[in-house]
């Protein structure tokens, strides 16, 4: 049967969401993405520059209302680090090839999607993140 075909949306990728914070404090969430409606996650990637090293970099995903948070113990300055779904919710070195197998073709997708990064201890001069994404 012709002229029966279904329409699908196609997701519009945006700009990149940014957060370039200096002189986080400890404990602090930092918005990189505010809360945004019908939103695809392509890329996350967050980092931070210290002098006296925090434990943990921790990146909180908050998808239709529910709260996941990745977490990176003593983390390596200037490293970026991305999230991957784990037992553990754990992130991973950015430069690392992208060969784990359980990265999907894409991040995650929710009808409200929001991302924070936090550091906790140390002294630390920049945490940055940055969240590629679309909309439909």
């Amino acid at each position: 049967m012709r002229g029966d075909h279904k329409t699908y949306e196609v997701p519009e990728h945006q700009a990149n969401a940014t957060l370039n914070q200096a002189a986080p404090v400890s404990g602090t969430r930092y918005t990189i993405l505010d809360t945004t409606k019908n939103a695809r996650i392509l890329k996350v990637s967050i980092h931070c520059t210290w002098t006296v090293q925090p434990t943990p970099l921790e990146l909180h995903i908050t998808i239709d209302g529910q709260a996941l948070t990745f977490a990176q113990t003593n983390p390596v300055s200037t490293q970026r680090y991305r999230p991957i779904f784990s037992p553990n919710n754990v992130m991973v070195n950015c430069d690392d090839g992208g060969t784990d197998a359980t990265i999907p073709a894409f991040f995650i997708e929710g009808r409200s999607v929001k991302i924070e990064a936090e550091i906790t201890g140390g002294t630390v001069s920049n945490l940055s993140g940055t969240v590629r994404y679309a909309k439909w």
